[in-house]
């Protein structure tokens, strides 16, 4: 396999601004390097607060980092440059109803990354919206259906939909199952590994859930307060006598369902 990601040297410094003392500094990522091939699935774990949460989101853009490189096959992603971006890496979030708009219909959705990133013409992106719903489980006639209308399985499902309407090369979901219950989470599970086998997608997937990561991860990473503590192969990790920090995550009770 290719390599598709290459992440050198990231780091990500927020300034937290208290009521009644200076602004502090806060080191949320710390020099971290790693790089994804192409078709391979990396999950992220560990505690809250260590930085998972905005590594993802500096890989996909929606925060800029302090120092460091991300690199898509070799090319340099730019803050900024949301259109390069947006056709190679998209996002899954984990509260459906904080990602769709509730004044909009699915189909219309699913259609902006079409109206701003490709010439089809409105037949064309009907059709495109259409396939995608049915990639993910749902009906063509969802498209008319507003988020208010659908379960929570089912909006995630438009969610997906929505993250793969440009045949991007990495998804990037950030404990986009938590809160699925667990036979529809295993019904989410098995959508996802089902896109990933036809259309050779890479996905960085977040999750606190060793089971979740043990059935769908090539490799995992283990953050500490936003530091790589640990960098394998899956089943090395899960199989291999770790530190007690990463013992304690892999050990942790999270059904798939």
């Amino acid at each position: 396999m290719s390599e598709l990601l290459r992440v050198e040297n990231l780091s990500k410094n927020y300034m937290h601004k208290g009521r009644w003392w200076a602004p502090k500094r806060i080191e949320a990522l710390k020099n971290v390097s790693f790089s994804l091939n192409s078709g391979e699935t990396l999950a992220i774990m560990g505690e809250t607060g260590s930085g998972k949460s905005s590594l993802a989101r500096l890989i996909a853009g929606a925060q800029k980092p302090t120092s460091g490189t991300i690199y898509l096959r070799d090319q340099a992603l730019r803050p900024g440059d949301y259109s390069f971006r947006c056709r190679h890496i998209r996002m899954v979030f984990q509260d459906t109803d904080a990602s769709l708009n509730p004044h909009l219909t699915i189909g219309r959705q699913l259609e902006e990354p079409l109206i701003f990133n490709t010439e089809l013409n409105p037949a064309q992106r009907r059709e495109a919206v259409a396939d995608a719903l049915r990639k993910v489980g749902l009906l063509p006639e969802h498209a008319v259906f507003h988020s208010h209308m659908m379960s929570t399985g089912q909006k995630q499902r438009a969610c997906i939909a929505r993250a793969i309407m440009l045949n991007p090369d990495i998804v990037v979901a950030d404990e986009a199952l938590a809160a699925l219950d667990s036979s529809i989470r295993a019904q989410i599970i098995n959508l996802l590994l089902d896109l990933q086998r036809d259309m050779k997608m890479s996905y960085i997937f977040v999750s606190h859930s060793p089971e979740i990561i043990r059935h769908m991860a090539d490799k995992v990473m283990i953050l500490r307060q936003g530091e790589i503590i640990s960098f394998d192969d899956a089943n090395t990790l899960f199989n291999q006598q770790n530190d007690p920090y990463t013992t304690s995550l892999l050990q942790q009770t999270y059904t798939l369902g």
